[in-house]
């Protein structure tokens, strides 16, 4: 059975050529390299065994777990992104543009499994180039992971939402529709309260390892 091709919502506006650096055929930068190998041994595994939420916070955004099926292999993969939720669906940024090969996945096969904090849906992603929704949404996401934002050379904060979208005009935004309709954010998701607790019971069993370590050097050197 042949996949329907992703729809597109405004097929008339095409997105911005890529900078140099982006298009295809160009090096891949150190930092995107760091960042794949991250998201192989951290955020994947991580995700997958349903943790994901122990890794969000304000500063490095909340993750979510994409199983798109490639389109040549036919098998599923698994990509972390940042994402937010908001008009009753899941919204995330194709960040290396228009060569991102999960992207390219989607452009063939549509249909996706997102695993959220908390809980996974199923769906079909549109690939959004309206203006006024994009004025919308991308400066949602970018607010949301201030961290690669900032060392993206963006800073979501200081940008009115116009400034934001032309910097990422090359930049596909994907819509991913619930099976099941429209969700709601969670407290896990980002804009939600979840990270305080979590990351304060991270630093607070951190902070006993480290005492327990300085307490028994004392006690080893008299």
């Amino acid at each position: 059975m042949t996949a329907t091709p992703a729809p597109i919502d405004r097929p008339d506006l095409p997105l911005a050529e890529p900078p140099v650096g982006a298009r295809p055929g160009d090096p891949i930068a150190p930092a995107a390299r760091l960042l794949r190998v991250l998201n192989r041994y951290l955020m994947v595994p991580t995700t997958r065994a349903g943790l994901g939420a122990w890794l969000s916070t304000p500063l490095g955004g909340a993750m979510v777990l994409l199983r798109i099926r490639g389109r040549k292999s036919g098998l599923v993969r698994e990509t972390p992104l940042n994402y937010v939720v908001a008009e009753g669906a899941v919204w995330v940024l194709a960040g290396f543009g228009p060569r991102t090969e999960w992207y390219r996945n989607l452009l063939a096969d549509p249909r996706v499994e997102a695993i959220l904090p908390g809980r996974t849906v199923t769906g079909t992603v549109t690939d959004v180039r309206a203006p006024a929704v994009r004025r919308r949404i991308m400066p949602a996401i970018l607010r949301s992971t201030a961290g690669p934002s900032l060392a993206a050379g963006i800073n979501p904060w200081r940008l009115t939402p116009d400034e934001l979208c032309a910097d990422m005009a090359w930049v596909p935004l994907l819509r991913i529709d619930p099976d099941n309709g429209p969700i709601d954010p969670g407290p896990d998701d980002p804009g939600g309260t979840g990270w305080v607790w979590r990351q304060a019971l991270v630093l607070g069993l951190s902070v006993a390892v480290l005492v327990g370590i300085w307490r028994g050097m004392r006690r080893l050197l008299g």
